[in-house]
């Protein structure tokens, strides 16, 4: 039979070592973001300084568009068209369901939802800068009529969000508009 191993004491870690290796711990995540590509949405640039919209204002799409524009641009809402280097025109805003599977008995299962909004952009003085357009998202839900009230707030969940996918593609093309 072996002797047990007697365990040597050893020497206490360096604290200059130790705070190295904490250093590092911490900035390991932030390198692994950098290293990867991530970067804040910081701010778009528009084509003008400032920008009227035109529309109901208590759309829902307005509101997320001025917000968007007011917390992502150095754009600011202009309070008329006259004041306005552009005029956006909220034409049309249409959120709708489709009916796209039946059950046995005959009830819907499934829905599509669409969010459409058509708009168009031009100066005050009327030159086209933006013709009339149209963007549509969509969405699908599935639908249990014994669960009714969470089917609802879960397509105005879903309506939300294809909202804001509208407003993003929305500002996209806002971005490369240029006034020249």
């Amino acid at each position: 039979m072996r002797p047990p191993k007697q365990f040597l004491p050893t020497a206490a870690p360096d604290p200059s070592r130790r705070r190295l290796l904490r250093a590092a711990a911490r900035l390991a995540p932030a390198l692994l973001l950098v290293g990867c590509g991530f970067h804040l949405r910081g701010s778009t640039d528009l084509g003008f300084r400032t920008l009227y919209i035109q529309g109901p204002a208590t759309s829902p799409f307005v509101i997320a568009l001025e917000r968007r524009i007011a917390a992502t641009t150095s754009t600011r809402i202009a309070p008329n068209a006259k004041t306005a280097q552009a005029v956006f025109t909220l034409l049309a805003e249409v959120q709708s369901q489709v009916p796209m599977a039946y059950n046995a008995d005959g009830t819907v299962s499934q829905y599509q939802l669409r969010y459409t909004v058509r708009y168009q952009l031009a100066t005050p003085q009327g030159r086209v800068l933006i013709a009339p357009a149209e963007m549509t998202q969509t969405s699908n839900l599935s639908y249990s009529s014994g669960a009714t009230l969470a089917k609802a707030n879960e397509s105005d969940l879903l309506y939300r969000g294809m909202r804001g996918e509208l407003v993003d593609r929305l500002m996209f093309q806002l971005a490369a508009v240029r006034l020249n």
